[in-house]
């Protein structure tokens, strides 16, 4: 695996240079390395620490605990006041561990890794990898060292040392670099790397040099802000004498004017009010007007119709009447028109 910031060479000369001689042991007494679950509690405790910081707290824990499902179900103040509350990242450790055993618990219903004896080192893996709030740092040397599988630790603090060593270009994250490093190093030789890695890291922390370099590599954290708004307690003002009513009654139209000066668009809805106003009126009025209309006219038709009533008698004999005459006119046209033409006759007979 290459990467462009990773220098090779440089970190094989660092390694020589923390080599630890002899058989190099990965854990403190009294965690053997046949009991995953102490491997796994203590791989936390190393985690962004010291091996001295770590074997302190291991040995208070199991001085004070029963057994570890016990440190399953105590809350995180509570195991902060057995290790210390000054313990490097003491609060992120201590809700990782219990998220951890917790989440082992549930798999089982038993805090054991006895399951995962009939499997493959890749499923071994993947088990142990998957673990709720598991870190790099602590699944690569539970691997490693109590199940064999080829895995290197990596944590912000290595980041950051070799990063200070020229090991690495910049300090990069925990994943980045552990992915590395297992390809960097050789199976057969990761006991010694880490254990080379671990001493140089502990150098730091003797040296003063890791606090500092914690201090300036360590990743911002995200908090919550809650403002807390304090009452605030206002004095009352003393309640003043009302006015008496006529002065209110004069003041009110002088108000209105003001407030009628300052703002035209006030005068223009108080117009269209107005306006509205005058045609409702007027609406008003036709609709009256129209009521009117229609009831004289109702009164008009009442009265024709008795009129009609009493004068269809009379209007027959007018008609009779009219009828009547008019024969006797035509009769009397045609006996006065055939006096005239014997008269005629009587002249032109004459003449003759």
């Amino acid at each position: 695996m290459k990467t462009k910031w990773a220098k090779p060479t440089k970190f094989s000369a660092f390694l020589k240079k923390h080599r630890v001689g002899g058989d190099p042991a990965l854990l403190p007494e009294g965690v053997a390395a046949s009991d995953p679950v102490a491997v796994l509690v203590h791989s936390w405790l190393l985690w962004e620490s010291s091996s001295e910081q770590a074997a302190t707290a291991m040995v208070k824990l199991i001085d004070q605990r029963v057994d570890f499902n016990e440190l399953r179900v105590s809350l995180p103040h509570e195991v902060a006041g057995i290790i210390g509350k000054r313990y490097p990242r003491v609060e992120e450790r201590l809700h990782g561990i219990r998220r951890t055993l917790h989440d082992l618990f549930l798999r089982r219903h038993e805090l054991s890794f006895d399951y995962l004896a009939e499997k493959g080192k890749r499923d071994i893996k993947g088990e142990i990898e998957s673990l709720d709030g598991i870190t790099p740092f602590v699944s690569a040397r539970v691997l490693r060292i109590a199940f064999d599988v080829h895995a290197m630790p990596a944590d912000d603090q290595l980041s950051a040392l070799l990063h200070e060593h020229d090991v690495i270009d910049e300090p990069v994250e925990p994943d980045d670099l552990a992915g590395w490093l297992g390809t960097a190093v050789k199976a057969d030789e990761a006991v010694g790397a880490i254990a080379a890695l671990q001493a140089a890291v502990d150098a730091a922390w003797d040296e003063g040099v890791m606090t500092k370099l914690v201090r300036r590599h360590r990743p911002l954290r995200v908090v919550e802000v809650v403002e807390v708004v304090e009452p605030v307690e206002v004095e009352e003002p003393e309640p003043e004498p009302a006015p008496p009513a006529k002065k209110a009654a004069a003041k009110a139209p002088a108000q209105k004017k003001s407030t009628a000066k300052t703002s035209p668009t006030r005068k223009t809805t108080a117009k269209a009010s107005t306006a509205k106003k005058s045609t409702a009126k007027t609406s008003t009025t036709k609709k009256a007007a129209a009521k009117k209309t229609t009831a004289k006219k109702s009164t008009a038709k009442k009265a024709t119709t008795r009129r009609t009533t009493g004068t269809k008698t009379a209007a027959r004999k007018t008609v009779t009447g009219r009828t009547a005459k008019k024969a006797t006119s035509k009769t009397t046209s045609r006996a006065s028109g055939g006096k005239a033409a014997g008269r005629a006759t009587r002249r032109s007979s004459g003449s003759k």
